[in-house]
């Protein structure tokens, strides 16, 4: 089977230049296996991976280990896994997906189009018996590859290395007879009230405690984490909320999807009540360890946040950690503890080997000796130091703490380079490239629709000002509003949608119909917080800014400017989005401008031919950090080859009470032309997150759609109101 990939497109064809689409196998086939990789990822090195469905954390068949020959690299493929037994169970096909991954020198991963993989059972021997040979845990592949490049010396003092990867469960100590008030709780992390904490970085998802009092702690309450950045605490996450806690229960605060932590950053915990999160003291069951400036007492920590607390509480704490490795069964090192040893094996000096040499005779002493492991631990963390030049081959690693091996091989896990959406292909659903992007682009076909409710545009509650005029084409679905020559306007469209959440939302995204066919600008806003219109304001002004004198929230207000005029040069039109938002109070409100392009002749002009404006979170958003969980998309029609188009991306925002996303448009229109310009409004649909906190819809949009993003700029927000 011969691939050639575009390193450009990540499109796949065969040699003949037909594109590939499907692949028709055999059980117990042995297929050889040759890409070819063609402009600017040729340097990288492939790996085939083969799942049911999209996104699937389980592999059923994988290719790797290939050999370059000329521009080729090649492998072979045996079709004979005992996953693919277990998927094909009595049938007597199996449906399956391919994806290529290209994985460049620096560890980034670049993943193909999909291919549909059918494998019939047909001729295979009754008597035959597959073995496992699928590569399920690259983290094995990791341990292998890194045991193969350590020196030879410390091969020879017994070093041994295994993959470790998973959660750690971490805790402060015992239980004290004695308990006091604590709002609050400074501490260096990864220090020893911390006892197992090993890695350097982490993620805290969650964090117990026990409280006692005599009066049960009716209202909710969350947990707030602050660090200290360049002299200041800032605020880094926020638990949910807990609720009605009684006397002796343990409360656990969960962070979603987790707050970053590296070794040694300095950190406030601050109990917090009520949606205002009034800092809060609670009676909690302390441990009574001695309070040292930096740990223990809140009021020797150089300028806190506003927290009470005078002892360090109980406290049990689970981490994520990076994939990585256990050296000689003595410590857990993370793949950044790894890269830190070294640079260059190969030209290491015999001064840096010797030192190694007693790093591996330390590690092989803690691991038949338990009752030295510490000492050992400590000696060889001391030789490490000495060993930095030694280790060169260790690989590099990227932000997301990936490993990349000599040759190009990355290993992160299973193979899953698209964000985690499966595709169910059944029997009969289209299986051509541009197929399954289709049922990409639609959330997984008809389960959308399950995951959606309609948004009616309330026509009855239409407001303008001005002259303009207002007829409805379709009462509560469909309105055309008129704007005079010379005049300008404010249109307010509300919406009447469920309310079915309560304290908090699954909300995930909004789309509704929307044109107009002159210069204009939409704004809307959505999530907690109040939210102040205003009128007739110049189009560079702010219609919706935040309520309550700007008072701090989480929520957020995007703005959409189109300008109308045409870039003859370019061919096509600038549209400028504004996200105003927030992340603490110190900071205050920002804004991020982002400029996109879309090209259109002169006979679809932008915003003529908008149909419809579209917004969708790919998951639930944290309030105190910027994801670029959010995207906005423009869908036009006219002529152009591509009719979808990004515009831009967003924070996005919480799942607590955002209520139901969007409630209302506010449109401004100014009307230089000589006829009456028009804005053709409809309904609306919201779209709420599937099991999992995960929204197809957004996944499907940024699969098919054209990035149409230029600039983007963050600043202060300073607030524009010019009356026209």
């Amino acid at each position: 089977m011969e691939l050639v990939i575009d390193g450009r497109t990540m499109a796949l064809r065969w040699p003949s230049g037909v594109p590939v689409t499907d692949v028709s196998l055999v059980l117990g086939d042995t297929v050889p296996v040759r890409i070819r990789v063609e402009h600017a990822l040729d340097n990288c090195t492939p790996a085939l991976a083969v799942k049911q469905t999209i996104g699937s954390p389980d592999l059923i068949m994988t290719v790797t280990g290939f050999v370059r020959e000329d521009d080729w690299q090649t492998a072979d493929w045996v079709v004979n896994t005992a996953p693919l037994q277990e998927a094909l169970d009595s049938a007597d096909s199996v449906a399956l997906v391919a994806e290529v991954v290209l994985v460049a020198p620096d560890g980034a991963q670049h993943t193909s189009r999909p291919i549909r993989v059918t494998v019939r059972r047909d001729i295979l021997p009754a008597n035959y018996a597959p073995p496992a040979e699928v590569l399920a845990d690259w983290s094995e592949l990791v341990a292998d590859a890194l045991t193969a490049q350590l020196p030879d010396a410390l091969k020879e003092a017994g070093v041994e290395l295994a993959a470790a990867t998973g959660q750690s469960t971490l805790s402060s100590g015992d239980a004290a007879d004695t308990w006091t008030i604590v709002g609050g709780y400074a501490m260096t992390w990864g220090d020893e009230i911390l006892a197992g904490h090993l890695p350097d970085s982490c993620r805290l998802t969650s964090i117990s405690t026990v409280y006692f009092f005599e009066n049960p702690a009716a209202n909710q309450y969350c947990l707030r984490i602050w660090r200290l950045t360049d002299g200041a605490y800032s605020l880094i996450g926020t638990s949910a909320y807990v609720s009605n806690l009684s006397s002796g229960q343990t409360a656990t605060w969960v962070f979603t999807p987790g707050i970053p932590l590296t070794r040694g950053d300095v950190i406030i915990i601050q109990v917090c009540e009520g949606i205002e999160m009034t800092p809060y003291a609670l009676g909690m069951h302390a441990v009574l360890t001695p309070s040292v400036p930096g740990r223990g007492l809140i009021t020797e920590v150089a300028n806190p946040p506003t927290v009470n607390g005078t002892m360090a509480p109980l406290m049990t704490v689970v981490v994520d950690y990076d994939d990585g490795i256990t050296l000689g069964g003595m410590e857990l090192a993370t793949a950044r503890q790894l890269d830190s040893l070294g640079r260059d094996v190969r030209q290491s000096s015999a001064t840096a080997e010797a030192a190694a040499r007693t790093a591996g005779q330390s590690a092989a002493a803690a691991s038949t000796s338990a009752s030295d492991a510490a000492t050992s631990a400590t000696s060889a963390a001391n030789s490490a130091t000495e060993a930095q030049q030694a280790l060169a081959a260790i690989p590099q690693v990227d932000a997301s703490g990936n490993m990349t091996l000599a040759g190009g091989l990355t290993a992160a896990g299973a193979i899953n380079a698209n964000g985690g959406v499966n595709i169910p292909l059944a029997v009969g659903a289209p299986t051509s490239e541009s197929g399954v992007n289709r049922l990409y682009a639609a959330g997984m076909g008809g389960a959308s629709n399950i995951y959606t409710a309609a948004a009616f545009l309330n026509t009855d509650s239409l407001t303008t000002t001005g002259t303009a005029t207002i007829t409805k084409t379709v009462p509560w679905q469909m309105a055309r509003i008129g704007i005079p020559a010379g005049a300008h306007t404010t249109i307010q469209a509300p919406f009447e949608g469920p309310s079915s959440q309560w304290n908090y939302s699954s909300w995930a995204g909004f789309s509704f119909v929307w044109r107009s066919t002159a210069a204009a600008k939409v704004t809307m806003g959505f999530g907690r917080g109040a939210k102040t219109i205003r009128t007739d304001l110049t189009t560079d002004s702010y219609t919706i800014i935040p309520g309550n004198g700007l008072a701090f929230n989480f929520g957020e207000i995007l703005d959409i400017t189109f300008d109308n005029v045409r870039d003859t040069a370019r061919n096509g039109y600038t549209v400028r989005v504004r996200e105003i938002y927030a992340l603490n109070s110190t900071d205050g409100w920002q804004v991020k401008t982002t400029t996109s392009f879309i090209p259109a002749t002169q006979n679809e002009p932008i915003p003529w031919t908008v149909c419809k404006i579209i917004y969708q979170q790919q998951a639930v958003a944290s309030s105190s950090v910027y994801e670029n969980l959010g995207g906005l998309w423009l869908m036009v029609t006219g002529a152009q080859t591509n009719n979808l188009y990004k515009i831009a991306t967003c924070r996005g925002v919480s799942n607590f009470e955002t209520g139901v996303g969007i409630s209302r448009w506010v449109t401004d229109v100014i009307n230089t032309t000589s006829g009456t310009a028009a804005v053709n409004a409809g309904p609306g649909e919201y779209a709420y997150y599937q099991p999992g906190n995960i929204n197809p819809l957004f996944y499907g949009l940024d699969a098919i759609g054209t990035n149409a993003i230029e600039s983007e700029e963050t600043a202060d927000f300073e607030d524009i109101n010019i009356p026209l």
